[in-house]
């Protein structure tokens, strides 16, 4: 009997065995079924602006492979093929009689090339449906999009790289496409940030050029440029430097931007009153140091010391500040903090009150001893006129799939400091006077009140402190002044023209956007974003027996009408309206068949 079951138990283990064999040679070894294994990949989402402007698509193409062992004439073959896709014959013949697996031929492929190799009938040589992923508007905002590789499910770089899963996720009516992304970003105004900017860019020899606009209330980006740029289209051909993200990666000492934020915190915590002055001999000297300013201002009050740009002042005045008081409030700030838009993102540096010494206040104040990235100060500066609400700055509103649902909806994480409304106003009122006649005068718009203050800091090389004519230089700015709506910055990373002061060569950037951007955001006001509402079924009488007409349906109306068919299955190709179906009108039912649905 023991001998009896031990038979049975091996034979069973045998047949599993060889069906286990079966399965791997089925998987990996037998060409017919590799050639065959087609991957259904989910088409990735539609990248939108807040006006509804696509800036990332994918769109359908080809991909040719050649199964070498099914070729009979490898010459014929490769001739024939070789004025298709740009690619000699001989190096096609080459690769043939080299190889032995499935391979591929050539990729992104326009269908209408490879309808026509299809229709050849060449053995061997088969055709496969892929994405590829087009950037309509090339350079356009091409730092914070990003870029995917020749798979356009394989996301590099930017929002294409931190929303990717989101891009690839399929709802449940569209099991085959990916939900679309919305962005806060205003195409029309990214436009004319990235002309004013890549101007600039160009006439002061920088190394880089950044500019962040966002919305004060709500922390919208608006718009992000970072120069140099590229095209996603071809990332290939450009450096990494040309690739990045500068807004969130490049980090510098802010200079006098910072003066901003200490005046701030005298004028909310009540520690100076608008009569109190300070002596300004054109340098300051604590210990072994000498901070020198930028001329002998005599008595300057804070709006002065904001207007002239004073070192002298503002070390002065910070003095008044507590040490433990300035942390705390630049810790609200969230200086040292990363914003939270990319996994990328540098943070900056904040030195933590454990390590402060009796001048780290006075550089501070100063903008130096501090680093900053340029959508960090931008989301910190927001919260100085908009009563001390510090915002992680959103740019993505929402999600929707296909049919245009709301998946997911983004909305702003607030902290508040809590300003008090005449500390607002006050610096508000400090910060115009530096556009209309101080050092931000070339931002100066006769018919449109603008508050700012320029940044002029010298950058350190690390271990050899501040280099001799290295700068950086900015603009940060308000407006409209009474009521800020918006808050931007303008950064020039090392130019090197004979101009290198923010008031020289940030603020004129900054006016040229501002004026040209104003006509934009009044008619944008409007602007809202609608849940579309899911359409009700109709009864619509279709024969079961025959394929009913789609040309002219939306995608909701096609689904619905193939629902009608049990056992029928469906690709959906592009968006739109459907142009052409595949099987034809009025053709046999067939159970399990697939159709093919493109849209347009």
């Amino acid at each position: 009997m023991r001998t009896r079951l031990l038979i049975v138990l091996l034979g069973v283990l045998f047949f599993f065995f060889v069906l286990l064999l079966r399965v791997v040679f089925l998987t990996f070894f037998n060409d017919r079924v590799v050639e065959s294994k087609v991957k259904k990949k989910i088409q990735r989402g539609i990248i939108y602006d807040r006006r509804g402007m696509e800036l990332a698509i994918s769109r359908d193409s080809s991909t040719i492979g050649i199964n070498p062992n099914h070729v009979k004439d490898p010459a014929f073959t490769a001739s024939v093929l070789s004025p298709h896709v740009s690619i000699a014959g001989e190096k096609i013949e080459e690769m043939i009689r080299g190889r032995t697996r499935y391979f591929l031929l050539k990729r992104e492929l326009e269908n209408t090339i490879a309808k026509k190799i299809t229709q050849m009938g060449l053995p061997g040589v088969r055709t496969e449906k892929e994405f590829h992923r087009v950037y309509p508007n090339g350079t356009l905002a091409s730092n914070l999009l990003g870029f995917v590789g020749l798979d356009d499910d394989r996301a590099l770089s930017g929002l294409e790289y931190v929303y990717n899963d989101e891009l690839l996720t399929a709802s449940r009516n569209y099991k085959y496409q990916g939900n679309d992304i919305h962005l806060t970003i205003d195409s029309l105004i990214q436009y004319r940030l990235e002309t004013a900017l890549g101007k600039a860019f160009i006439e002061t020899k920088s190394k880089k050029a950044i500019g962040v606009f966002m919305d004060v209330e709500e922390g919208k980006v608006i718009a992000m440029a970072s120069f140099p740029n590229f095209d996603p289209n071809r990332y290939y051909e450009y450096p990494a430097f040309s690739t990045t993200n500068w807004a969130i990666r490049h980090v510098y000492e802010p200079g006098s931007t910072m003066k901003i934020f200490v005046v701030m915190i005298l004028l909310n915590e009540g520690l100076i009153t608008n009569e109190h002055k300070f002596y300004c001999p054109g340098y300051v000297e604590f210990g072994d140091r000498v901070v020198r300013c930028t001329g002998v201002h005599g008595l300057v009050d804070l709006e002065e010391i904001l207007q002239h740009s004073c070192n002298v002042g503002i070390i002065k005045a910070v003095q008044k500040i507590p040490d433990v008081k300035l942390y705390e409030y630049l810790k609200k700030y969230r200086f040292g903090e990363r914003v939270g838009l990319s996994i990328n993102e540098n943070k900056g540096y904040f030195p933590h009150l454990k390590t402060w010494n009796p001048s780290t206040a006075y550089f501070m104040a100063i903008g130096q001893g501090v680093s900053v990235t340029p959508l960090q100060l931008v989301a910190s500066a927001a919260a100085v006129v908009n009563g001390g609400r510090i915002h992680k700055p959103l740019v993505v509103s929402h999600i929707t799939d296909k049919s245009g649902e709301i998946v997911q909806k983004f909305s702003p994480e607030t902290l508040s400091i809590g300003i008090k409304p005449e500390a607002t106003k006050h610096i508000l009122n400090a910060l115009r006077k530096v556009v209309k006649k101080g050092t931000g005068k070339n931002a100066y718009l006769q018919d449109y009140a603008i508050s700012g203050k320029t940044g002029t800091g010298q950058k350190a090389r690390p271990g050899e402190g501040y280099a001799e004519g290295l700068f950086s230089a900015s603009f940060l700015g308000f407006f409209p002044s009474h009521k800020p709506k918006i808050v931007g910055l303008i950064l020039f990373d090392e130019p090197g023209g004979n101009a290198h002061s923010g008031g020289g060569i940030a603020a004129p950037v900054f006016r040229e956007v501002v004026e040209n951007i104003i006509p934009i955001i009044k008619s944008g006001e409007a602007i809202n974003s609608y849940e579309l509402r899911p359409i009700q079924p109709k009864n619509v009488k279709v024969s079961r027996k025959k394929i009913p007409k789609f040309a002219g349906k939306t995608i909701k109306e096609a689904l619905l009408l193939v629902k009608k068919y049990p056992g029928i299955r469906y690709r959906i190709y592009g968006s739109g309206y459907c142009y052409k179906q595949e099987p034809a009108v009025g053709e046999k039912v067939k159970s399990g068949e697939v159709w093919n649905l493109y849209f347009q």
